[in-house]
């Protein structure tokens, strides 16, 4: 744990977030469509997590999902994959923060390239 960037942690963190919430929608709000999205994403996310390239892709990849997810739970209200008002701003908010984890991995990745000899 102590080898891993903070994006990588962020990333942790993250997918930590998105099983709890996946599991929340599944077992208390009866919402199974999304419940199975944020279990598997969450899962996909905490996996990638150890790797900085996969984590990138990952990010890069979960930016869209949610990204995506917004417009369909904003767009259809009432639809499997509308959360309300503050899913739906979750939803955003997720995206754009996966986009900024898979940017910060880059980073990272630039700065350990500019270290070796």
């Amino acid at each position: 744990m102590a080898n891993l960037s903070w994006p990588q942690r962020a990333a942790l963190a993250f997918g930590t977030v998105l099983l709890a919430w996946g599991v929340v929608d599944l077992v208390a709000a009866g919402r199974v469509a999304l419940g199975v999205l944020h279990v598997i994403t969450g899962a996909v996310v905490f996996a990638s997590a150890f790797r900085v390239r996969a984590e990138r892709m990952v990010g890069t990849l979960m930016g869209l999902v949610f990204l995506v997810v917004f417009v369909f739970g904003a767009g259809e209200p009432g639809g499997a994959l509308d959360a309300g008002l503050i899913g739906n701003g979750a939803h955003l908010l997720l995206g754009f923060a996966s986009v900024a984890i898979a940017e910060s991995c880059v980073w990272c990745e630039q700065r350990a390239r500019q270290r070796l000899p």
